[in-house]
């Protein structure tokens, strides 16, 4: 039974193909079985990326190891992000591209050979080579730079397809994985590159059909380009809005959840109602990361809200507020310390001050011993 090849993923054909900025490359079966040989991870790994990005963008995967079967590059990939590879089986990143280091190109980790440099994955973007992914330059210039197989693709796209990601992450995840992976500042900052290109770059872009012919492609009207910006913008606004909406819900229900405790501690008498506000703000400032610690053999690991809570709650009832009947022959609070006592009184007498009520020493007396005036 013959072994089956881990390397599962084609990545590029020999062949005479046509770049972005008008060169044509050609690649024998020669060059390639050359670069699948020069491949060493240890001195450089090829990265799997999104679109052809440059070097600050992340990594979703690895290539292991490259070889030459049936005509064609494949690649082992290797450490896949799983969110990535679930997008990958949907299609949302179809087409492949695999960017070269040319014998002679600067930052060549092996000169004098072929060296994939990273292996793009592109979204709505159709083949320049057939059967295989697009061809593009990516950077540098002239007839040493790096070549990027992939299309002169609308870069716009890239961004689109990096957004339903993120979407995708939100949903199926949530938006602590989202930004974990994919943040919305990268996001943004590709956004605003491919704005400042698109204003300062004066070279036309070129498209690909079959046949490798090549045309220029009529650069966008201003007003098509102001509409997709807009469009862009829209769409930006209402995703930051919904993480916000997020964000703002989720703090509601933890404020209203601390103040619900809160209160009922100041029923059971284990609070004064001068101190409930500040207990709740107290909760709603408190990290989320637990602690661990020992107490006595056991080992505690709580976060603090936790541990806050069950201090509180244990605690024994130190004030009854209910209302008592002159008659009912037995006092709620026995003090046996007057300074106590004293103290009570003036926070009542705070609290109803805050409430728009004068209360004299007296009545507050009267209120804390339960006697109704």
């Amino acid at each position: 039974m013959p072994n089956t090849s881990t390397a599962t993923l084609p990545v590029f054909r020999p062949g005479t193909h046509t770049a972005m900025d008008g060169r044509k490359v050609t690649f024998t079966l020669e060059d390639c079985l050359d670069l699948a040989a020069s491949y060493d991870p240890t001195l450089m790994e090829t990265p799997f990326v999104i679109g052809h990005p440059k070097l600050t963008a992340p990594s979703y995967g690895w290539a292991n190891r490259f070889e030459v079967r049936d005509g064609l590059v494949y690649a082992e990939p290797k450490q896949v992000v799983p969110e990535f590879a679930e997008a990958f089986n949907k299609g949302m990143y179809k087409k492949r591209s695999l960017s070269i280091y040319l014998p002679d190109s600067p930052g060549n980790p092996k000169p004098g050979h072929f060296y994939p440099r990273h292996i793009g994955f592109l979204g709505a973007t159709p083949p320049a080579v057939k059967g295989l992914p697009d061809v593009s330059f990516s950077e540098g210039s002239g007839d040493l730079a790096p070549v990027e197989f992939a299309l002169p693709w609308e870069v716009a796209s890239l961004v689109d397809s990096l957004r339903a990601l993120r979407d995708y992450l939100i949903e199926k995840e949530s938006l602590e994985k989202a930004n974990q992976v994919l943040p919305q500042w990268h996001i943004d900052d590709l956004a605003a590159a491919i704005a400042n290109s698109r204003m300062d770059d004066a070279v036309q872009p070129i498209s690909y059909s079959e046949g490798d012919k090549m045309k220029t492609t009529e650069p966008a009207p201003p007003t098509d380009f102001a509409e997709r910006e807009a469009k862009i913008q829209a769409r930006e606004n209402a995703l930051k809005a919904r993480e916000q909406q997020l964000k703002d819900d989720e703090a509601q229900r933890h404020r209203q959840e601390v103040t619900d405790f809160a209160n009922g501690l100041v029923k059971d008498g284990k609070l004064l109602p001068t101190h409930k506000n500040r207990v709740v703000e107290i909760f709603m400032n408190l990290p989320n990361e637990a602690v661990s610690f020992a107490d006595g053999s056991a080992t505690v690991n709580e976060t603090p809200e936790a541990l806050l809570r069950d201090v509180l709650q244990s605690r024994p009832a130190f004030l009854d507020f209910s209302e008592k009947s002159a008659t009912d022959g037995a006092e709620p609070l026995d003090f046996a310390d007057s300074q106590a006592m004293a103290n009570a009184a003036q926070d009542y007498i705070a609290e109803q001050k805050r409430n728009g009520r004068d209360v004299s020493v007296t009545q507050a007396m009267a209120h804390i011993k339960g006697a109704k005036k």
